[in-house]
Parts: C-alpha cells; sequence; structure tokens
C-alpha cells in the first residue's frame, strides 16, 4: 500500500531508544513492515492481556468506591446496533501501522505512540485498582435486546463474559483511539478529507461507548482528558521533527497517490 508521504530517516531526536533498537534488529530480520507489525500485535496483546487481568480482578472483589453515575447517564436511550461503532476501535490500531510512511523517523514515531499507549493503560488501570467504579446500566441493553437479531445477542453476551462492567473510568476506548487518531491526523496532515473521515469516525466510536452502555458519561470525558494529556506530554515532545506542523510544511516529502 502506498502511503501519504515519505519520510527520510530524522536523528534530530538524539540517540535510539532500547525499543528502537530491538525494532531495527527485528527488521534486520523480517524487514521494516513485518516488523512494524509483529512489534504492533505484541503492543496490543499486552495491552488487552494486562487490561483483562485487571478488570476480573476487581470485579471479582466485587467492591466499589463510589458511583458516577448521573441521571443523564441514564435517559441516554441503550441502542444495541451501536456495538458495531463501539467494536471499530481496533481499527486505529491497524492504521497506525497500516498508512505508516517508510523510514526511521517513523518506525520513531510508532514507538513514541506505543509507550504512550502503555502509560494510559498504567494510569487506567491504577484508577481502576485504588477507585473502582461500576457501570451499572447492563439491564438496559438487556431491555433494550429483546426481539432483536440473534448475533447481537452472541456479541453483548460475549462481551459481558469478556469485559466485566468495572472498567468504568477514564474509557481506554477513548483514551487510547484519541492519542492514536491524534496521530494519524498528523500523518494525513496534507489529507483533509480523510481527516475529515477520521475525525468523524472517531466521535462516533467515543459516543458508542454510552449508547452501548459499556461507560458513563464521566468516562467519557475523563477518557478524553487522558488522551489529550497523554498527546501532550508523552507524544509530541519526543515525536522526530519530521512529524512536526513546521517539519510538515519544510520537508515536503510526500507522495501523489491516486
Amino acid at each position: 500500500m502506498q502511503n501519504d508521504r515519505h519520510l527520510t530517516p530524522d536523528e534530530s531526536t538524539g540517540t535510539r531508544s532500547g525499543e528502537a533498537h530491538a525494532l531495527s534488529a527485528l527488521e534486520a530480520h523480517v524487514g521494516e513492515t513485518s516488523a512494524r507489525w509483529l512489534g504492533g500485535i505484541l503492543c496490543g496483546l499486552t495491552l488487552a492481556s494486562s487490561y483483562l487481568c485487571v478488570v476480573h480482578f476487581v470485579a471479582g472483589r466485587g467492591v466499589v468506591a463510589w458511583d458516577p453515575t448521573i441521571p443523564l447517564d441514564r435517559a441516554i436511550p441503550a441502542v444495541p446496533g451501536a456495538i458495531w461503532l463501539y467494536m471499530t476501535n481496533i481499527l486505529y490500531y491497524l492504521a497506525c501501522v497500516l498508512f505508516l510512511p517508510a523510514g526511521v523517523a517513523a518506525t520513531k514515531a510508532l514507538i513514541v505512540i506505543w509507550r504512550s499507549l502503555f502509560i494510559v493503560i498504567a494510569i487506567s488501570l491504577t484508577v481502576f485498582l485504588l477507585c473502582p467504579a461500576e457501570v451499572a446500566l447492563r439491564d438496559q441493553m438487556h431491555a433494550a435486546l429483546v426481539g432483536r437479531g440473534a448475533a447481537l445477542h452472541a456479541i453483548y453476551d460475549g462481551l459481558y463474559q469478556l469485559d466485566p462492567p468495572f472498567n468504568a473510568w477514564p474509557s481506554g476506548h477513548v483514551s487510547q483511539t484519541l492519542v492514536m487518531a491524534l496521530f494519524l491526523a498528523r500523518i494525513w496532515s496534507r489529507r483533509p478529507w480523510r481527516r475529515i473521515v477520521l475525525w468523524i469516525a472517531w466521535i462516533s466510536m467515543a459516543i458508542s461507548i454510552v449508547l452501548t452502555k459499556q461507560h458513563l458519561l464521566f468516562d467519557l470525558v475523563t477518557g478524553i482528558a487522558l488522551g489529550a494529556i497523554a498527546w501532550r506530554l508523552w507524544v509530541l515532545p519526543h515525536l522526530p521533527a519530521s512529524f512536526s506542523p513546521a517539519g510538515n510544511e519544510v520537508s515536503g516529502h510526500l507522495e501523489s497517490t491516486p
């Protein structure tokens, strides 16, 4: 697949980190694209397994520190079909590798994103452990599912078994995908229509967390806040210069894709 731009190697951020050395060694054996996909898969599996371990541990304890539910949470209707939007979160992890330009600078940028996601989930898991809050809204979804197709019932049954409702705030669905959406918007800085579609898709996915009754409005707000903080503190200062707004305008290493 062709990328929107080709970035030349950027060494302006100093010596390579240990992660960059490890990925470079892997690239030498399997190639740049395969190394990125393998690294992404490993990152995703680690994030998912750590999340599931903690949320099931918290659910097993059955301790609720507080209830951030407000009346508006129950006033928002349960929309079973919103689960399709909810599950699009996986696409952001894939897109960050799929649409990444070639070159050393892009690989460094991808490592920065992975590192920021680990920081985000570490903060989220700490909150789950120290200040657990239950999303007690699934009764609304059970009522909304009456008379709906078997596929929707199967999806929600599987989701409820996999993901107990103690993963309230901040929403990892929102915080992690916001970081990745901002990164994709940076990659597509010269592709305004892609950016428009990206943000429509992300906003729809973010809203789906309350329509599926998987999260509260408080979770949505705190997820956005955590994602924005992560982008500002743990991504922007560490991105190669080629990914800065000034770098995009000055370097202009763009490819004309159809």
